[in-house]
């Protein structure tokens, strides 16, 4: 959950409205929003998906279409600024997109809620950093072209923000307060993305933290230098995009950026509105209303929304919209949830099941076991936290950077399952019946896991017992080593002289990285 805090007079001078109107209408947009006498400010909490509501003045904006006072219109100038995009950064970081705002009116509530937007994109829409950083510089202290590359460690020295004094790549990670934060994403690497100016200055070392030299606004700027790096192309402009159509608010001109990545060059941002075709029949089709045409339009209108001729145009700081079906849930709540009348379905459907359970389903809950349903894909990092990384099969395009990889065994997920429920009660048992990739063969898999305050290794092991009695096999558990369990409790399951599993008792290393403080015994079968 993101909290926007602002106050009233502040927001009254963006969008004249009685303060409990106002609080009344962001709650009907789906941002439930109450006035703190205390503070005398209005609070509102958001999910996630609504990004452009991360600051006032996105809030405002969404605010005046909502009760008519106009759509604005987002466009960029031509200009000759030019960010060169090297080769090398393709190996870690190999995307970004840039922008230039100019004639902005900086005070000091403004740098700390231009500071607040930035950090809450970051922690949602960038993943804490995992699919992109951003950084703001002021446009005077930077000589274009700029160029976004890549540098050895050693070769890398500026004093970063926050500091007094010149310092290397290395001591930045190991002692700035940035680096410890996102150093990981660039460990392993020998070269490190950064983002240099005509004359050779860093400006920043990316994701990590910007020089103080160009990177530190203050109420003296008036043009601002956006750049957004990182894994995934599409949500770097999508941020973007709310940030250049937020400075502008601020009563900002945004100017384009040539983004030259060699065979392929093009300008930044790009605030054309994305269009989808649409029709009140299809609209009534889901919501169950009889709208007109022109009562659809009215409606695509207070959310932000232009219409024509049976095409919607959505805004393009709107980083939700995947789909019809979204700009339908913005016409539901434009025409109000409270005044849908409910109604019973004129039709009537028995149900069938789902899935078959099978014998190892029937034997796991008879145990007292919870069945858990998790994702065949994962990425590398998560598989390294287990030491799991190495030699697993990676997708050539992911369309996320949390799902790069087929996952080798059902051991993290369960070990994740347990520490999203840490805060429940013990014992925990769960167990999940899913399928694996080892190198070119697909194997289906068991893997059952206990966590409780003490275990015994007599009464984890019953559960094995338990389970290969109820399936007609035996099994011999031979000791062996694996990175994953103690080397006291590390065991692989045998059945007619063939391994056919691990089971043992999870390391505190290991545990201690979800977060997880009791004792963890882990088996996988291969089934």
């Amino acid at each position: 959950m993101v909290v926007v805090e602002f106050e009233y007079e502040e927001m009254k001078r963006l969008i004249d409205l009685p303060r409990e109107k106002m609080v009344a209408s962001l709650s009907d947009l789906g941002a439930p929003s109450e006035y703190e006498p205390e503070v005398k400010k209005i609070i509102t909490e958001l999910t996630p998906n609504r990004p452009d509501w991360y600051s006032m003045e996105g809030l405002a904006r969404s605010l005046k279409a909502y009760h008519g006072k106009g759509l604005p219109e987002y466009q960029a100038k031509k200009s000759d600024y030019k960010v060169v995009v090297h080769p090398s950064v393709a190996k870690v970081r190999p995307y970004t997109v840039c922008a230039v705002v100019r004639g902005l009116k900086f005070d000091d509530q403004r740098i700390k809620d231009m500071v607040l937007l930035q950090e809450k994109l970051l922690a949602t829409l960038g993943r804490k950093v995992k699919k992109f950083g951003l950084g703001i510089y002021p446009l005077h202290a930077i000589k274009f072209p700029v160029s976004y590359t890549t540098m050895r460690p050693e070769e890398i020295r500026y004093t970063p923000l926050g500091a007094e004094k010149e310092m290397s790549a290395d001591e930045i990670l190991k002692f700035h307060k940035k680096g410890q934060q996102y150093g990981h994403l660039l460990k392993g690497y020998d070269r490190y993305p950064v983002f240099l100016d005509a004359d050779g200055k860093v400006m920043a070392l990316i994701p990590v933290v910007n020089s103080n030299e160009t990177g530190k606004v203050d109420v003296a700027t008036e043009d601002v230098f956006i750049e957004v790096s990182g894994m995934d192309l599409h949500s770097c402009k999508a941020a973007l995009n709310i940030l250049a159509c937020t400075f502008a608010d601020m009563g900002g001109t945004i100017y384009e950026v040539l983004m030259d990545y060699g065979k392929e060059k093009f300008e930044s941002p790009d605030l054309k509105p994305k269009t989808l075709k649409i029709s009140s029949k299809d609209v009534n089709k889901v919501l169950g209303l009889e709208l007109s045409d022109l009562e659809m339009a009215g409606h695509l209108g207070r959310m932000g929304y232009a219409y024509r001729k049976g095409v919607v145009y959505t805004p393009p700081y709107r980083a939700d919209i995947m789909g019809i079906i979204d700009v339908v849930e913005d016409i539901a709540i434009s025409y109000g949830y409270n005044n849908f009348k409910p109604s019973t379905p004129d039709f009537f459907c028995p149900g069938e099941g789902n899935r078959g359970y099978d014998e190892f389903d029937s034997i796991m809950r008879g145990m007292g076991f919870t069945e858990t349903k998790t994702f065949m894909l994962t990425n590398k990092e998560k598989l390294g936290m287990i030491g799991c990384a190495d030699k697993v099969i990676e997708i050539t395009n992911p369309g996320s950077v949390e799902y790069t990889v087929v996952r080798p065994n059902l051991i993290l997920d369960m070990i994740n399952t347990m520490a999203v429920n840490k805060m429940k009660g013990l014992p925990q048992k769960f167990y999940e019946i899913g399928m694996v990739q080892n190198g070119e063969r697909t194997a289906r898999r068991l893997v059952f896991g206990v966590v409780d305050k003490r275990l015994e290794f007599s009464e984890v092991r019953g559960y094995l017992q338990t389970l290969t009695a109820e399936a007609d096999f035996e099994f011999v558990l031979n000791k062996t080593e694996n990175q994953i369990f103690e080397a006291d409790i590390s065991c692989a399951v045998m059945a007619k002289g063939k391994e056919i599993g691990v089971f043992g008792k999870v390391r505190r290393e290991v545990l201690g990285k979800f977060g997880l403080d009791f004792d963890t015994y882990i088996c996988e079968l291969q089934l």
